[in-house]
């Protein structure tokens, strides 16, 4: 730790952010895990090097992109909460997201099998789009800028952050960003106007880095590296590596051409080439590594409001983190008094991963650490919503509810809830991607009862959604589920 991250540690800024521990440092500042003492939850705060703080026309920029960045809400990016200057100290708050980078995984594994590329980059891609669309362009996608969570959650961050220190800069002379060099676009490189082709570009190098083990372009220097791309055709990831699909060889090099107009327009049309070239139907799950699965939710072709970037976690025993493996209970086979055999009952279905949804403007958690005890066979415990001002959870969100993950598309028969705060409303809603509901279109809807069994239509899925739309009143407004079975037909 530096001079200056000593005199960082345990700073309180804004009077209400509390500086714990240095979790990460780059070219353009450190970041720190931090505690905001106003609503008692931890953050991430990004610090600038003190070098660039002093630089007025910088931190204008800064400032502007930040709040620009603040407005982006969905999933797979990053929050920002808040920035401000402090005794000149400039920081911006954050989400703070609990994972790794996959420029730390590509460190670590060389390079990913082509499926579990396209799901991370994918995922990338649903985060790009929706900034792209509130006209916001990154302009520094690169592994680094990538976050995977132990859920194979994948989420893009610090936006805007690059715009601030390019502009009215030099490339050859700005040396805060030229270890990126080896992400930047043809235009970036020649002071052209950028715009969400430019971010798709980079998206393209990152896609081919995961999948060949090294960037497309590498010279002797950032400048070397950063130049070769505008004369130079990289060579095509094929020819790096078998087995990578044509049709996805072909969609990274129409990512990498070197005139923008030759590129895809947008990130959703991007995305779906991706998904074109390896449908999630054919992705095998990726290997398990350090006792679970990383596994990165997939872009898919179906549209809705709001987008659930769900992946499958492996859990590997029933107590460890929240989650819980719903247990096969087998028929003994066993012979009644007269010797005839019972007839079969419906089995619990084996899920692989539970989570909670908290849409925006919700923080995107809803009591998480107490999940387990809605699938832990306990009735006397259970999960709970938070709780809210008015029945319609404070007229903030249209719902908010519990996801189950599934090993493979099963059919549906019933599900099984029990609740000790009965009469609030919920739907059911079920996907076969990780990635997207249709909140027009449940499946089945109710009213909770206690011991209620609700019939699914024998529908086959791989993902369910538990929604809860209307609370009931206890002390304030909130729901109760205390175990939640989902069983075959």
């Amino acid at each position: 730790m530096n001079a200056e991250d000593v005199r960082l540690q345990g700073r309180r800024l804004a009077g209400r952010y509390e500086l714990e521990e240095e979790i990460a440092s780059g070219g353009m500042g450190t970041v720190w895990r931090a505690r905001d003492e106003v609503l008692g939850r931890p953050v991430a705060v990004k610090v600038l090097h003190e070098r660039l703080a002093g630089d007025p026309g910088l931190l204008d920029r800064f400032r502007l992109e930040a709040v620009a960045a603040a407005r982006l809400s969905h999933p797979a990016v990053v929050r920002v909460f808040d920035t401000g200057i402090d005794e000149r100290v400039c920081y911006i708050v954050m989400e703070l997201f609990k994972g790794h980078t996959l420029e730390t995984m590509l460190a670590d594994r060389g390079r990913l099998e082509p499926d579990e590329a396209v799901r991370i980059v994918g995922s990338a891609l649903l985060g790009l789009g929706h900034a792209h669309r509130q006209g916001v362009v990154h302009r520094d996608v690169k592994p680094g800028n990538i976050l995977i969570d132990r859920d194979g959650f994948v989420k893009v961050t610090d936006f805007g952050i690059a715009k601030a220190a390019f502009a009215g800069e030099d490339l050859t002379t700005t040396g805060n960003l030229l270890g990126t060099a080896g992400y930047l676009a043809p235009e970036q490189v020649t002071g052209g106007p950028v715009d969400a082709r430019t971010d798709l570009y980079a998206a393209g190098i990152v896609l081919y880095e995961a999948l060949t083990g090294r960037p497309p372009f590498q010279g002797g220097t950032h400048i070397a590296t950063a130049t070769a791309r505008l004369t130079t055709d990289p060579v095509p990831p094929r020819a790096l590596r078998s087995g990578i699909p044509r049709e996805l060889n072909e969609a990274v090099m129409r990512a990498l051409a070197r005139e923008p107009d030759e590129r895809y327009r947008t990130a959703e049309e991007m995305g779906a080439a991706l998904e074109e070239a390896v449908p999630a139907a054919a992705r095998p799950a990726p290997p398990a590594r350090d006792g679970g699965a990383e596994r990165a939710p997939t872009r898919s072709s179906i549209r809705s409001w709001f987008v659930i970037p769900v992946a499958v976690l492996l859990v590997a025993a029933l107590a460890v983190g929240g989650f819980w493996v719903l247990t096969q209970v087998l028929d003994d086979g066993a012979g009644g008094a007269n010797g005839e055999t019972e007839p079969s009952r419906p089995q619990p279905l084996e899920a692989s991963a539970v989570r909670t949804f908290d849409p925006p403007p919700g923080d995107g958690e809803e009591h998480d650490e107490k999940l387990g005890e809605a699938f832990d066979g306990d009735p006397s415990s259970f999960w709970t919503t938070e709780g809210y001002a008015t029945p319609d959870l404070g007229g903030r969100k249209d719902g908010v509810g519990i996801v189950i993950a599934l090993d493979s598309p099963t059919e549906l028969g019933t599900l099984r809830l029990q609740t000790d705060t009965p009469g609030f409303e919920f739907s059911l809603f079920a996907s076969e991607t990780p990635a997207t509901f249709d909140l027009g279109s449940p499946i089945a809807a109710g009213t909770a009862e206690d011991g209620a069994q609700l019939d699914l239509g024998q529908v086959e899925t791989r993902y369910l959604l538990f929604w809860i739309t209307e609370l009931v009143e206890s002390d304030d407004y909130r729901a109760h589920v205390n175990e939640i079975e989902v069983f075959g037909p």
